[in-house]
């Protein structure tokens, strides 16, 4: 070997061998308390059940609030929770802990952490935690060989109640505008998260810890925000007769009857169902839902063999006009076939074909054609009699 070759890698080898490594820096935690809401310790266990709870007697100083910061949205293999936020409630006071890893290194030690926490609870609850939090995490801790030291909470998603109660009226059911139009306070200069993922990676080339702030920020407000959203939605599922807009009360029959609870659900329909002045473009909608509350109230009814209270509703949705000739139609499907009203059911459906598109003709004209060959079957049978 060249003699100038021997030299340099002699000259590496004692470098390496004298220069000391760097202390690894240790796991960055801030920890927050503030005193939490005393209703939290008497959440009705029906409204618990109606937003999703299907784990035993719920304590809440047993449920773990949680939400990640991590560096990408979509999940996968390369994706990693560099930011867990977890919130929990004990003796009246609410603990926000956030453990943040400073380099890859740490994950280890954050996850083992994330796991002590973990041990003292039975109920995690979160926001769209079921399809991406949790599923990241326990996917973390068996790339770590930490398989054993992760635990499979009852988990209570908040997306999906929230969701089906204001996703008619708001549209974007995103935490933010849940907090503004819900919860009724909106944050100034949050950081968006799409930018999230760059702002870590340029801090883990910078060491710029200011790049960070923002996110521990954001992230200590979705964990508060977590259980101000829990308390206002058991609020609402447990005296859903307080709902006031239209659209929620719509969306809350819908609820309950997708949960079986018929009798609650024809509540909401009914008080969904009142006529409004429609003055304004919001009222001009709660018009329109009516149609869709009675239509649904409809087929409750009917299902539930409640045929008089059925056509009632029908009866209800003709005086006001609604969806065209369906309750006409089905006003005449019961006369014939429940209430045995043969010409109430000849009249209806001769009124049908007076208005309805020519696409629609054919089935009527059956129906037509079959009524009156029971009604002269009815009439041969009573002349038979006499």
């Amino acid at each position: 070997m060249p003699s100038g070759l021997m030299r340099k890698l002699s000259a590496m080898k004692t470098t390496t061998a004298e220069t000391p490594r760097a202390p690894l820096s240790p796991l960055i935690r801030r920890v927050h308390i503030e005193m939490a809401d005393e209703r939290l310790y008497s959440i009705a266990p029906e409204a618990l059940r109606r937003i999703g709870y299907t784990g035993g007697a719920f304590d809440i100083e047993k449920a773990l609030f949680l939400d990640t910061e991590t560096t990408g949205l979509s999940g996968g293999a390369g994706t990693v929770a560099f930011l867990v936020g977890v919130g929990f409630i004990e003796k009246g006071r609410l603990t926000v802990e956030q453990l943040l890893m400073p380099t890859y290194a740490h994950e280890a030690e954050m996850l083992d952490r994330i796991s002590t926490l973990m041990a003292d609870k039975d109920t995690v609850v979160h926001f769209n935690g079921k399809t991406f939090d949790m599923p990241l995490l326990k996917s973390r801790f068996t790339m770590n060989r930490m398989a054993d030291k992760y635990y499979d909470l009852n988990q209570l998603d908040l997306l999906h109640p929230a969701k089906r109660l204001w996703k008619l009226r708001l549209g974007s059911c995103r935490l933010c505008n849940l907090e503004k139009e819900i919860l009724g306070f909106e944050r100034e200069g949050d950081i968006p998260g799409s930018e999230v993922p760059q702002r870590y990676f340029s801090y883990l080339k910078t060491g710029d810890f200011s790049l960070l702030e923002d996110i521990i920020d954001h992230n200590r407000q979705d964990i508060v925000t977590l259980i101000h959203l829990l308390l206002c939605l058991t609020d609402a599922y447990a005296r859903p007769e307080n709902a006031s807009d239209p659209m929620d009360q719509l969306s809350l029959g819908k609820a309950f009857e997708k949960m079986g609870e018929w009798e609650q659900a024809q509540k909401m329909y009914r008080v969904a169902a009142r006529p409004y002045i429609a003055t304004t473009i919001r009222s001009i909608k709660a018009t329109d839902l009516g149609g869709e509350a009675n239509f649904r109230l409809y087929h409750i009814c009917r299902r539930n063999g409640k045929y008089e209270e059925a056509l009632s509703v029908l009866e209800c949705m003709v005086r006001r006009r609604q969806m065209g000739i369906f309750p006409k139609v089905e006003m005449a499907k019961i006369y014939e076939h429940r209430l045995l009203k043969l010409k109430d059911a000849l009249r209806l459906t001769r009124e049908v074909l007076s208005v309805c598109q020519e696409d629609e003709k054919e089935a009527l004209f059956k129906r037509e054609a079959r009524l009156i060959k029971k009604i002269e079957k009815s009439q041969k049978s009573e002349e038979q009699k006499r």
